[in-house]
């Protein structure tokens, strides 16, 4: 979010518009997030992964105690000790109500796979085969690693290619084995992470319609004529951070322009002077 909102560039403008409706635009690439070695058959090629998507970022908001703007905190505590620090966090399993099992670190660390940094191609299969269900949503686009690596890359990528085949393997990353899915985009090689199969799940059985008459097909068809045409993918946005940023500014304009309200301090009343009593003359005895 820019940190000021004065004379801020808005999206919109005209210059920004020759650049966003540009068909060829697309974001340079980040910084390679992957690097190992592909075997395929006999075939061994030193590679680097490149995220093709950024994943959303979180969201910029927190929570603040209203009509007095201090953060809310949340501190971690335990029931029985009240708050602890992280050095006191340990993990634990939970075996059965009120029974945890504590795990160490060095247990923990004993489940992780070895990361050999290489994608294990096990099967090769048809592109009908594979259903984009099995998308989990993490792609990487995959480069030689090096020139010398560039002409087995390509023998690599002509032969998915040439047979319209995906490959389907396994792949260490953050610590955990993944399913992978290989295929050929753009004659460059891509990395799909697929969901495991204990994670898919089945269309609930509704009972089927009956057929749908010829002539309303066709006039259905016929109504979606106008989405016919070529995509803009810059057309295809999430807007909320500009309205969260024009909302902000909007409010810091408004806040800047307040006039501040103007506390009269009243003077204490001056008391009247105390007044000394006169002592009565006693009456003798």
């Amino acid at each position: 979010m820019p940190t000021s909102c004065a004379k801020r560039p808005r999206t919109s403008s005209a210059s920004s518009e020759v650049v966003i409706k540009n068909p060829s635009f697309v974001p340079p690439a980040s910084r390679s997030s992957w690097s190992g070695t592909l075997k395929l058959g006999a075939i061994t090629v030193p590679l680097k992964g490149y995220s093709a998507a950024v994943t959303q970022r979180d969201s910029p908001l927190h929570l603040v105690h209203a009509g007095c703007g201090s953060r809310i905190q949340q501190p971690r505590r335990c029931p029985k000790h009240g708050e602890v620090s992280s050095e006191q966090i340990v993990k634990a399993f939970q075996f059965a109500p009120d029974d945890d099992i504590v795990l160490t670190e060095d247990e923990l660390n004993q489940l992780k796979p070895n990361d050999d940094q290489i994608i294990h191609v096990e099967r090769m299969l048809s592109a009908r085969q594979l259903d984009l269900f099995l998308l989990s949503g993490r792609t990487l686009n995959l480069i030689p690693a090096h020139a010398a690596a560039a002409d087995a890359y390509q023998l690599v990528v002509t032969a998915l290619a040439r047979a319209d085949e995906w490959g389907l393997g396994r792949l260490v990353m953050s610590d955990r084995q993944q399913l992978i899915g290989l295929r050929v985009v753009d004659q460059r090689l891509a990395l799909h992470v697929l969901h495991w199969p204990a994670q898919w799940r089945a269309c609930p059985a509704f009972e089927a319609p009956k057929s749908p008459a010829l002539t309303d097909v066709e006039r259905l068809s016929a109504s979606l004529a106008p989405l016919r045409k070529p995509i803009e993918w810059s057309d295809f946005q999430d807007d909320f951070d500009q309205k969260l940023t024009d909302l902000v500014c909007r409010k810091v304009t408004a806040r800047q322009h307040k006039k501040p309200a103007v506390v009269v301090k009243e003077s204490p009343a001056k008391s009247a002077p105390r007044r000394t009593p006169t002592p009565r003359s006693g009456r003798a005895a």
